[in-house]
């Protein structure tokens, strides 16, 4: 077992970081907590409890929390964990556990800049945040990962595999798979053309976004627009022979491309970053799509990065989006957007 320990901040509680601010925007939607200026919220995700974590780009490399986000109507985020090993984090994703024990899988490098995405190649490492039942949370570090990692982005738990996650890295062009016990990484379990950077992209960025929903993985590539599924078997591994298929491309609808959820119906809704920074709906059936909330011109999701649907009784039918800020602005900063699906016509 090659598991390594590592000292880092844990703040249980945390110092607020960040005000309640009125709601604008969308009556579907309220701005659930703003963050302080020079903040990038890159990925999110939802614990049991229905508490909000959600991890920060360059600015920093904190992972933030915000409690009981269906209950109180002004929140606050707050620092849990800070891992000083790297300046910026990444994707988080929850990975199976006991019922004794909560975790999450994330990763995390180091940034020189983010208008220009450039990373420093092999300061990449997995890392995973355990919540005890009984005791205060910790940071562990998993794996180092490739030393020509250079941009792991996103990353998902396979449910039949719980000793595994699948990494995507948008420089590398391709998915990993990583053994959360060894930490022995392959960094291009799954590699195909339509993961890769195209040539002449503007945008230096192959796949960004990946989810795992019944016996296909499907992931996103900015640089194409479009999303994509491919067969897989139920420990997440490639069904031999498989290749993979085009769901949809939503270069007429948007022109961005981030992380992605399913909704209940089984359908995708889509973060569409800058500069269109709205939600997009994406019929997994017909590949139609539609810009559900938010546009170029609307000030309620700047750089919108990341969803994730609520797991409490009162907030089953809302998804918090994760926003960066402004990049030519900064004085902005990120927030966390809370919207109700229910009051979205987009069926």
């Amino acid at each position: 077992m090659f598991l390594k320990f590592l000292t880092f901040t844990i703040a249980i509680g945390g110092s607020a970081l960040g005000g309640p601010i009125d709601p604008f925007g969308s009556s579907a939607a309220r701005v659930l907590t703003q963050l302080p200026e020079k903040t990038w919220l890159e990925s999110i995700a939802v614990r049991r409890n229905g508490d909000i974590l959600a991890t920060s780009l360059f600015y920093s490399s904190n992972i933030f929390t915000v409690t009981q986000p269906s209950v109180h109507a002004h929140n606050t985020a707050k620092i849990l964990a800070s891992v000083p090993e790297v300046n910026s984090l990444l994707g988080i994703t929850e990975v199976p556990g006991s019922y004794d024990e909560e975790a999450f899988f994330f990763v995390g490098g180091n940034f020189t800049s983010l208008t220009t995405f450039s990373t420093t190649v092999g300061s990449f490492k997995g890392f995973k945040l355990t919540f005890p039942r009984n005791g205060n949370p910790t940071v562990q570090k998993v794996s180092d990962l490739a030393p020509f990692s250079s941009f792991p982005n996103s990353v998902t738990a396979i449910p039949q595999a719980p000793g595994s996650v699948l990494v995507a890295d948008s420089f590398v062009g391709a998915i990993g798979r990583l053994d959360l016990l060894t930490g022995q990484y392959d960094p291009r379990a799954f590699a195909f053309d339509d993961m890769a950077v195209p040539k002449g992209a503007k945008l230096p960025i192959g796949i960004s976004a990946m989810r795992m929903k019944g016996s296909y993985l499907y992931y996103g590539n900015p640089s194409t627009q479009s999303i994509y599924k491919v067969k897989v078997d139920s420990k997440g591994y490639l069904v031999k022979g498989a290749q993979p298929s085009l769901v949809a491309n939503i270069s007429s609808v948007a022109p961005g491309l981030d992380d992605f959820i399913f909704d209940p119906q089984g359908n995708i809704l889509l973060a569409t970053n800058s500069p269109e920074n709205a939600i997009v709906h994406v019929d997994v059936r017909t590949g139609r799509s539609k810009r559900i909330i938010g546009g170029p011109t609307d000030p309620l999701m700047p750089d919108s990065t990341c969803l994730a649907f609520g797991r409490g009784i009162l907030d089953t039918n809302t998804f918090y989006v994760s926003t960066g800020r402004n990049i030519s602005d900064p004085t902005t900063s990120a927030r966390i957007v809370a919207v109700d699906a229910s009051l979205l016509n987009y069926y």
